[in-house]
């Protein structure tokens, strides 16, 4: 087993090599094993007709965190959502939002996170809570872990 100092920067290189993480410039930072934050910062083409940001951004957010806290507890495969729900609180216009995920139970293949989603400014605005498993994909075989 590695340090988890290195299993935490490939993991957040690979991530951070996904397609839909560089569309976002989302930045993700893994604070310490079963912890992670992920940030979007505000751009006008994310929001709806009302002009708040997409609630798709919130789960988008919320969800990579729980999932970045799980994985750091798992460096040998790939961890995979099972189920992530998110219950919005307040919209949010015109800021960036981050959320921080935390494992609140971790089992042999299955781990549960909690994440909280903020406004740049601070504000709680989304609350969800995910599911997670380990699947039977090697992180190695993951474009940029082994890099």
């Amino acid at each position: 087993m590695g340090s988890a100092s290195t299993h935490f920067e490939k993991l957040t290189r690979c991530c951070m090599r996904c397609r839909i993480s560089r569309f976002l410039n989302k930045t993700i930072v893994i604070e310490k094993a079963g912890v992670a934050r992920v940030a979007i910062p505000f751009h006008a083409d994310l929001t709806q007709n009302a002009d708040f940001l997409h609630a798709a951004m919130l789960f988008e957010v919320g969800d990579t965190a729980g999932f970045m806290a799980a994985n750091s507890l798992e460096e040998t495969y790939s961890v995979l959502t099972v189920d992530y729900h998110i219950n919005l609180l307040r919209p949010v216009r015109k800021e960036g939002i981050y959320a921080v995920g935390e494992v609140v139970t971790a089992g042999k293949t299955i781990f549960v996170a909690r994440s909280d989603v903020y406004s740049d400014s601070g504000k709680l605005v989304a609350a969800g809570q995910g599911t997670y498993t380990v699947s039977k994909i090697p992180l190695t075989d993951l474009d940029g872990y082994d890099d």
